[in-house]
């Protein structure tokens, strides 16, 4: 394929994922996983290179009960996840990314999947707050008072990405 045709094709591709970001991208990638166990009731699974580096799925368990309990403290249990499956992989997920920023979370609904990236579990309670208001909550209109919490929380600060003004705590 002529280098152009290509720029061209990625450069749609790349204008189709970013905007407006779509978090309904229905059936997850199939993923080979290395270890399962559950945190808080909800399946966890992790992939070959992220048990390799040294990270157990009890370790990774342990973390995101910690995100998942503050996410609750401010907001609700969320009895749907139950029926989800957390997958931590080893590469970051590329679709939507550009220079300067990537995507460390997905949520797939059809499938009921949410990818995490391993270098950044902290956006789970981000694709937690995607389960809990539904597929429509893709375009993330709304979320100010989320990001003000996660910034607050020393969790995220992904107001930019939202769409909101910083500092609104």
């Amino acid at each position: 394929m002529p280098w152009r045709t290509l720029t061209a094709v990625s450069t749609v591709a790349f204008a189709l994922a970013c905007g407006p970001r779509s978090e309904s991208n229905g059936i997850a990638p199939p993923r080979e996983i290395a270890d399962w166990c559950s945190f808080q009731g909800i399946r966890l699974g992790a992939e070959p290179g992220v048990v390799a580096g040294g990270t157990s799925c009890d370790r990774l368990a342990s973390i995101l009960t910690e995100y998942l309990r503050a996410y609750e403290s401010r907001w609700e249990d969320v009895a749907a996840l139950r029926d989800w499956t957390v997958r931590v992989v080893a590469d970051r997920p590329t679709e939507g990314a550009r220079p300067g920023s990537f995507f460390a979370g997905e949520t797939f609904w059809d499938s009921r999947v949410i990818d995490l990236y391993q270098g950044s579990l902290s956006v789970l309670p981000h694709e937690v707050h995607h389960v809990a208001l539904g597929p429509r909550s893709a375009d993330h209109q709304g979320w100010c008072p989320f990001g003000d919490w996660e910034a607050r929380e020393g969790i995220l600060e992904e107001h930019a990405y939202l769409g909101c003004p910083a500092g609104r705590n």
